[in-house]
């Protein structure tokens, strides 16, 4: 792991990191199409979409800056909390979320739940009695 301070890694990560056109700081990748060396093989990054190296410089950063082994960086909110349902939950899981969450966040748990792949319940978060009830599940 590295020993650079928090700051420095914010500051750093990518310098220098153009082996290609040598740019000292990296460009910024609006939108491309990649190509592939041959049939078969695979480059890096295939569609923007799915990644490109400015997003690959932020997980480095991320990684580092929180001492990971890696990073994940996704378009918004949703799309973490899908990613990190569908890694880290069963159908035997059970979610306890606000009734008043965020309506993208309600309708994900709300079909994923519908679909068997964990349980949801929401609740009034006011309510103390209510709230140990669900959490004692």
């Amino acid at each position: 792991m590295s020993t650079r301070k928090p700051a420095t890694i914010a500051v750093r990560t990518g310098i220098e990191s153009d082996s290609q056109y040598h740019a000292v700081v990296p460009p910024i990748y609006l939108s491309t199409n990649y190509g592939f060396p041959a049939f078969g093989e695979v480059p890096k990054y295939d569609y923007t979409r799915s990644g490109n190296p400015n997003r690959g410089l932020l997980e480095s950063a991320l990684s580092e800056l929180e001492s990971g082994k890696g990073a994940v960086v996704t378009n918004c909110g949703t799309s973490a909390l899908n990613l990190w349902v569908s890694a880290f939950l069963g159908p035997d899981d059970l979610i306890v979320a606000p009734h008043d969450c965020y309506g993208g966040t309600y309708r994900l748990f709300n079909t994923r739940a519908n679909k068997g792949d964990f349980k949801v319940q929401f609740v009034d978060q006011s309510d103390e009695q209510a709230l140990e009830a669900a959490l004692a599940k």
